[in-house]
């Protein structure tokens, strides 16, 4: 065999090898985080709970507007659970990667609970933050809403209260420790009804 020959079998040697690592590469590579998100958000909004906890890491962390974190894929499962029940729906625009960490610059937040209480849409200040660890969410931390918005719930919500002890005191005792209390489905369920109620009676139509 001519030396042309063998220089010939190396270099299509060569570039099959080539081609298989760039091949096991594109096949393992991450999504950028955007895409993540993205991807996340989307599972939110159509109420895909087992697709949203697929980006995250098992002792992942949420924590909304300062709250007590959701730590662990249980906790989230019981938030996103709650959300799916509200059947709510999230934005997220504006995103700067920095590193393993991306911020937010705006997140919106729609569902049926908010509707209820006289909020079509509440708006959380800018500064939410993602955190990645090996491709996955490790942390979110959503920053405050907004104030006016917030008030706006804090009043709805008082109003709201204001009825339950004046017309419907048995519920009390399930909001400080029965089926109204904590952050899961049926709580959501349970606040979705007592609103609705709520909502009837102030147009006379609560029996």
């Amino acid at each position: 065999m001519s030396m042309n020959s063998w220089r010939a079998r190396l270099f299509a040697g060569a570039a099959l090898l080539l081609l298989a690592a760039v091949a096991v590469t594109a096949c393992s590579k991450t999504p950028n985080p955007e895409t993540q998100i993205a991807n996340m958000i989307a599972a939110h909004n159509r109420h895909d709970v087992t697709g949203q906890l697929s980006f995250f890491a098992e002792d992942a962390a949420i924590a909304v507007g300062g709250q007590t974190p959701f730590t662990g894929k249980a906790a989230i499962r019981n938030l996103y659970e709650a959300d799916s029940v509200m059947k709510s729906e999230l934005e997220y625009t504006g995103l700067a990667v920095r590193g393993d960490t991306v911020v937010v610059n705006s997140v919106v937040e729609r569902n049926d609970l908010l509707r209820l209480l006289g909020l079509s849409e509440v708006h959380y200040l800018p500064g939410t933050r993602v955190v990645f660890r090996k491709g996955l969410i490790q942390s979110i931390e959503t920053s405050r809403l907004d104030q006016r918005e917030w008030r706006a719930m804090r009043d709805s919500f008082a109003a709201l209260m204001n009825w339950v002890q004046a017309k419907h005191p048995e519920l009390l005792k399930e909001i400080g420790s029965g089926r109204l209390s904590g952050n899961n489905a049926t709580a959501a369920r349970g606040w979705m009804e007592v609103v609705s109620r709520w909502r009837q009676s102030e147009a006379g139509g609560e029996k």
